[in-house]
């Protein structure tokens, strides 16, 4: 199944969706960030939950979450775009022997920040402590807390035995109440979401038509309606980077003094890797001089 991005709207029961397929994107950042089994579970999840809230954004917006745990796992980062870009990483990327159960995983406390930004100004940004201990549903708990938005999202990960592409399937959907939802109905919806048969479904790497009409079949199957549907396909889903030689400098740009001498006197070139894709980039001690002394 290749990598795809629906948003629409349930009609009559004023529900809105989106849905994606990011096995290939999730596989390129698995791979990129050389994540074992775990990490790449959660970098998979955290990624496909971006795309997924981030495809309901105005076009030219971005959405950056990070999400900060005291167990094994730290950080997370996503940045997600409305035009189906995607970025992200984690730390560390090795934690199958550091975690040997969930408590040990995310630990007792952590938050999640979020913001929407626009040409690279924040637009909007919001914080709220985690609570449910799950990259995925720590995402819906804040629309939940910080919006007032009744959202529920979901996200799958397989995972196949071939070394360069571990994702064998990921994929995800995310629901959200609007206005004149009623929420004892969203409420059954929410709950066929992680009922046995839709994840049943939701783990079959299916490319035949009428699949995506049999997912949304099931999430209503214990509702009492079938409502129509309003489907615009979004941006095809990739993992792509938006660092520059230009980012870089200016990060080189804000080295302290002390740590400036220090990099002079070791006489060796300065390589500085982004932490999104790991792309390496050296500079020359005259590249760096050149850029320390630089009028303001």
């Amino acid at each position: 199944m290749t990598d795809l991005l629906y948003k629409g709207h349930f009609k009559d029961v004023d529900i809105a969706f989106t849905y994606a397929v990011t096995t290939a994107t999730a596989n390129t950042a698995v791979t990129t960030h050389d994540c074992d089994p775990v990490s790449a579970h959660i970098l998979a999840r955290s990624l496909t939950a971006g795309l997924l809230s981030s495809a309901l954004l105005p076009d030219q917006q971005r959405l950056n979450a990070c999400w900060k745990y005291d167990g094994a796992l730290r950080t997370v980062v996503v940045d997600a775009g409305s035009d189906g870009t995607v970025r992200g990483f984690l730390s560390p990327t090795q934690l199958h022997s550091s975690a040997g159960s969930l408590d040990e995983l995310y630990g007792t406390k952590g938050n999640i920040q979020i913001f929407t930004s626009e040409d690279e100004k924040i637009l909007n940004s919001g914080t709220s402590e985690i609570a449910l201990h799950d990259v995925v549903n720590d995402f819906a708990f804040y629309y939940c807390m910080s919006h007032q938005i009744e959202t529920e999202m979901m996200v799958m990960v397989g995972f196949s035995q071939d070394p360069a592409a571990p994702i064998e399937l990921c994929q995800g959907w995310m629901l959200q109440a609007l206005p004149g939802t009623d929420l004892d109905l969203f409420t059954k919806i929410r709950n066929s979401m992680h009922s046995d048969k839709f994840r049943a479904l939701m783990a079959n790497d299916s490319a035949a038509d009428g699949y995506f009409e049999e997912l949304a079949k099931a999430l209503f199957e214990n509702s009492g309606v079938s409502p129509k549907v309003e489907m615009d396909w979004g941006p095809t889903p990739d993992f792509k980077c938006t660092c520059n030689h230009e980012k870089i400098s200016a990060v080189v740009k804000a080295i302290p003094s002390t740590d400036r001498m220090e990099i002079v006197q070791q006489k060796e070139d300065l390589t500085i890797r982004c932490q999104f894709c790991n792309k390496a980039y050296i500079l020359t001690i005259d590249e760096c001089s050149e850029l320390w002394n630089e009028k303001k």
